[in-house]
């Protein structure tokens, strides 16, 4: 078995950062990761002391078919850091490495939302500003900027016809499902590719926004608060638990 971190490849930030470690099995290449498999991750410097004890979180990725955990780690500044696991019966798996930069590129928790004007039903036809096959009409609504500019939102950059991880999709649909709980929040998909109708992955071109929040990867979940501020981000899976908590808090700010 060998834990692989599946998030930030372009480096974590400082202080407080969510990180999703993944369990491979060498045999077989999949993800071995389970709900029954408690795991606890040590944070070690470069040099291998720990620094620290953090339990891990199972998350589904796919519902009931794969997932990895969730960890929030303390960062304590810039550098080259070392993850080791103790994984229940698989015992004691590592290290991985995990870099942690000053300033990375993705809008972090802290930022001000970029007010980036994205695509809208109302001057667009749903199939083509969402691969969702069965979208939420309130989620194309807004643009990114009228969402942060009302108050408390949810933006949600996912591609569920053309996403790598097959992440996408699951995330938008916990979404989707939670969103009718809270109705004091804006919600927004963000299609990440201008024209999803191109016959070759070759084809695809980002949209704006993308550069604009920093993204190296998707889907990812950003929460802000009434300033207009990110309060909450998630990348790649998230439990229900993690998005009530972080709705709450965004509709109490």
């Amino acid at each position: 078995m060998v834990p692989m971190l599946a998030s930030s490849p372009a480096g974590i930030g400082v202080g407080s950062q969510r990180v999703l470690i993944a369990l491979i099995d060498i045999d077989t290449n999949q993800l071995a990761a389970s709900p029954e498999i408690e795991v606890v991750a040590t944070l070690r410097d470069r040099i291998g002391s720990p620094l620290d004890e953090y339990p891990g979180e199972f998350v589904w990725i796919i519902p009931d078919v794969r997932g990895l955990y969730a960890f929030n780690f303390e960062i304590p500044g810039p550098g080259t850091f070392q993850v080791t696991l103790n994984a229940d019966s698989l015992g004691n798996l590592g290290p991985i490495g995990l870099v942690a930069v000053a300033e990375p590129p993705v809008v972090g928790v802290g930022d001000t939302a970029p007010l980036s004007v994205t695509r809208t039903s109302a001057d667009h036809a749903l199939a083509d500003i969402t691969s969702d096959p069965e979208p939420d009409p309130g989620f194309y609504e807004l643009t990114v900027a009228e969402a942060v500019r009302s108050g408390p939102s949810v933006i949600i950059f996912a591609t569920p016809a053309w996403c790598v991880s097959q992440a996408c999709g699951p995330m938008l649909d916990q979404v989707k499902g939670l969103a009718a709980d809270y109705p004091g929040l804006s919600f927004v998909h963000v299609e990440v590719y201008e024209d999803i109708h191109v016959s070759n992955v070759e084809d695809l071109v980002y949209v704006p926004s993308v550069f604009e929040w920093g993204l190296v990867a998707e889907p990812w979940i950003f929460v802000t608060d009434s300033s207009g501020r990110v309060s909450h981000s998630f990348e790649g899976a998230v439990s229900d638990r993690e998005l009530a908590e972080a709705f709450d808090l965004a509709l109490s700010s």
